[in-house]
Parts: C-alpha cells; sequence; structure tokens
C-alpha cells in the first residue's frame, strides 16, 4: 500500500518552511523613499550675498539628511539650473522639493513646476501617483492660471495676480520675529520649540478655507496679516490619495539655516511629504558651511 503523502501536501509543507520565521533572522530593510530636490538658479545678487542661495540651500540639504538620524530610509538626489537633466527620474521620487525663484508678473522665471505646461503636466502625474510636494519661499508664487493646482499640491500659495494684472493680494515684510507653532502635535513639529527668526517672510497668503485637510504649521504673530490664515507662514496637507504637501514662505535668508528650529522644521517636513516616519525629536542634523559641503559632496 503507498503510504506517501499527495504531492500537494508536501508542496504545502516545504512552502510553510520556506515562509516561516528563523529564530535570529532579520526582516529585509525597507526601501528607501527617494527625496528629489530641485534648485533654481541663484538670484537676487551675485553668489556669496546669502540671499536666495538655491544651489546651495539644496546642496546643505543633501548633505544633512545624508547625516541625519534618518539617513538610511532615504535617497536624496539633486537637480539644478531648475529642472532635472533627465525628468524620468521624477517618476521614482516620494517627494519633490522645489526651491527657485517664482514669477511675478513679467519679473522673475516661472517656478519650475510651472514653466510651461509640459513641465507642470509632469509633476502632475507625480502628484496623482502620491508622490509629496514641498515649495519653498519664492517657489510659493503661483498664478491665478495654476490656482487649483497648488491648492491641491501643497495647499497655499502667494497671490500676486488679481483680475489677470499684477496687484498682490499677499504682502511681503523683512522682520526680526517670534515664530509659534499652531498645530504642536504634527509630525513636522517634533524636536520643534518655537523660535525667532529675521526673515523676508511672505504672509496673506491664498488657502482655501473650506480645505479641512490643511494644517498651519508656523505663523507669525507679530505680522499685520488679514485673519484668519494672514500670518500664517508655513503649512502642511495630506491629500485623499495619501500624498502629502508642504509649503513655507520662509527661505530669503541663507544665513537661517544655521537657526536650529528652522533647519529641523524644514527636514521633518521634506521626510514627512515622503512618507517617512519622524523620529519623536526631529530629524537631527548639524549645520555645514560650504567647504565642509563640498568636502561631503566629493567624499560621501
Amino acid at each position: 500500500m503507498n503510504i506517501r503523502p499527495p504531492l500537494s501536501r508536501f508542496v504545502a509543507a516545504l512552502f510553510l518552511i520556506g515562509t516561516c520565521s528563523v529564530p535570529g533572522a532579520t526582516a529585509p530593510a525597507p526601501a528607501k523613499k527617494n527625496i528629489a530636490l530641485i534648485a533654481g538658479k541663484k538670484s537676487h545678487g551675485p553668489e556669496g550675498n546669502r540671499i536666495h542661495d538655491y544651489p546651495w540651500s539644496v546642496k546643505l540639504l543633501k548633505v544633512l539628511l545624508e547625516r541625519s538620524n534618518v539617513r538610511e530610509q532615504v535617497r536624496v538626489e539633486t537637480h539644478f539650473d531648475g529642472w532635472p537633466k533627465d525628468e524620468r527620474t521624477l517618476d521614482a521620487a516620494d517627494t519633490i522639493v522645489v526651491i527657485s525663484d517664482g514669477r511675478d508678473g513679467d519679473k522673475f522665471a516661472e517656478a519650475p513646476h510651472f514653466n510651461g505646461a509640459a513641465r507642470t503636466a509632469v509633476i502632475e502625474r507625480q502628484i496623482k501617483r502620491g508622490c509629496g510636494f514641498l515649495t519653498f519661499h519664492f517657489s510659493t508664487f503661483a498664478s491665478e492660471a495654476n490656482r487649483r493646482q497648488i491648492l491641491e499640491w501643497s495647499g497655499g500659495y502667494f497671490q500676486w495676480e488679481t483680475d489677470g494684472i499684477r496687484k498682490w493680494y499677499s504682502a511681503i515684510k523683512v522682520l526680526d520675529a517670534e515664530l509659534a507653532l499652531p498645530s504642536p502635535d504634527h509630525p513636522v513639529a517634533r524636536g520643534v520649540a518655537p523660535f525667532r527668526l529675521k526673515e523676508e517672510f511672505y504672509y496673506n497668503l491664498r488657502f482655501d478655507p473650506a480645505d479641512q485637510a490643511l494644517i498651519p504649521i508656523l505663523t507669525v504673530p507679530a505680522l499685520p496679516g488679514r485673519d484668519p490664515d494672514g500670518r500664517r507662514v508655513a503649512w502642511a496637507r495630506e491629500r485623499a490619495d495619501g500624498g502629502r504637501g508642504f509649503g513655507t514662505s520662509c527661505g530669503h535668508f541663507y544665513d537661517n539655516w544655521k537657526n536650529e528650529g528652522f533647519r529641523k522644521l524644514m527636514l521633518n517636513a521634506i521626510v514627512w511629504t515622503a512618507r517617512v516616519e519622524v523620529p519623536s525629536e526631529g530629524v537631527a542634523s548639524s549645520y555645514l558651511e560650504h567647504g565642509e559641503i563640498t568636502a561631503a559632496l566629493t567624499n560621501p
């Protein structure tokens, strides 16, 4: 009499053996999240004046992230002159960070994500698959033609255009002021205490008052902004598709990267939009000067 078990039972047993955990074995590390940092060209004067220094900001952020307490969870790529040489790289991005100029009527260049219908379509495609998106200082500028997109992508923008003409709804003021954290329990605020900053603040920004997904992150009580949201200078938004957006009107002075509160908040925001769990103490980093950045990028 044949007493061997059926072949199907034998195969099933092998499968169970192969899928059971082995004592002492470690689970495979999760795939790293891809962060794409896009820098516009330096503007507002010569290199060295530490104003609107987008390329150096992007280089600094890359090194800070790669030396941080989340370095094993992220992969950082940098792109200069306002756009990747091969835009297909954005198809693998978990978040896209834009640090650049924006258009103000006929002044300055359009922010990269709105610089022509083809580029806008590239970003729109990434947003629809759940990619994060972050705008920084001047890149928060948007025309009314792009209002729908920017409110969906990141939640707010600097409105320089009214009824088709250059007539600002938003405003600008240089101020040395205390910043408040109206949503201290949000992941972007982890490890961050209220801090002081000298900044060229953009305020009276445009938001959708009906947007229940929008969370205020930074406000400046000393600004003469309109109620209820005119003093807001940083915000976060989790979209219905699970993608995350963040924007801040801060970022005029390069030296503000020396401020630990500002630096940590921005790093938190970047990894949060990439769907990395922000550590309870926030993303840890130490400020580096240009020579140290260059050395780190040359010998990673």
